[in-house]
């Protein structure tokens, strides 16, 4: 009798099992479908928005870095990584993540020339089903003001009443409140929220697009205070730790982390 219940408990299992991976392949799938359809979009728009404005360059990277799909994540994640360069922007990376079964992620940072007057731009959207992740992040470590900056700046400031409205992620990073500006954005987004989300993209990236385009160059003083401002943030980021960082040493490891953040990420180290 034992021998007959044990069976019927493992096929019951075994049913329950093959009944809900039935009912989730077409919600994953979906999910899946979904996330890279907004990925593409968000790409798509900031490729064809920086190929009018600027001319850039491919910029090599170690293959090792170009694709990263590690075991030690249990092939969970897989990160293909794109860098270009230009004049005035000395880094432009794009970094498509799948994470797990359907989550996608957008990452867009544009590390600028020292020579020029501007701040970094980092962006990191999620996509989970209908879920939404929405970073936007204004990082200005030397804090040199000018009519450029403060136009531009403005034009980004004025959406903020907009996402006011949404739920705000608490981000433990007290160590940058002062570098990255009080307009930077850290929200959580519904499936709804998708066209004012992609409005208040595109007027933050062309924001910054035409602030880097009419940046002048810097005095070597100054363009020395946005060099020491940018590395000094960076070896701050890999001392006291981000979101991004902390997750980029456990996939790799701390040596190979700072090697990435540096050198891949942003592009300071050749």
């Amino acid at each position: 009798m034992m021998v007959k219940i044990l069976k019927y408990f493992v096929v019951t299992v075994i049913g329950i099992i093959i009944l809900a991976a039935l009912i989730a392949t077409p919600l994953i799938i979906k999910a899946r479908s979904e996330g890279e359809r907004m990925y593409e979009k968000y790409d798509s728009y900031t490729r064809e928005v920086l190929a009018q404005k600027f001319d850039l360059k491919p910029y090599p990277i170690k293959p090792e870095y170009q694709k990263m799909h590690p075991w030690k994540a249990l092939k969970l994640f897989k990160i293909l990584f794109q860098s270009q360069e230009g004049e005035k922007l000395a880094r432009v990376n794009t970094l498509d993540a799948t994470m797990g079964l359907f989550m996608k992620m957008y990452t867009l940072l544009m590390r600028p020339n020292y020579n020029f007057n501007l701040p970094m731009f980092s962006v990191d959207f999620i996509f989970i089903g209908g879920k939404r992740v929405f970073v936007i992040e204004v990082i200005d470590p030397a804090h040199i003001e000018d009519d450029n900056i403060k136009k531009h700046y403005a034009q980004m400031r004025a959406r903020m009443p907009e996402v006011e409205q949404f739920e705000h992620m608490d981000i433990e990073m007290e160590w940058c409140k002062d570098i990255v500006t009080d307009f930077s954005i850290h929200i959580n987004a519904e499936r709804a929220d998708d066209e004012l989300l992609f409005d208040i993209y595109k007027t933050y990236l062309n924001a910054y697009l035409d602030m880097a385009q009419n940046a002048e160059p810097l005095s070597p003083e100054m363009s020395i205070k946005v060099q020491e401002g940018i590395e000094g943030y960076v070896s701050s980021l890999l001392a006291k730790g981000g979101p991004a960082v902390n997750v980029f040493k456990t996939l790799l490891g701390p040596e190979k982390q700072k090697e990435y953040v540096r050198t891949v990420m942003f592009g300071l180290d050749k």
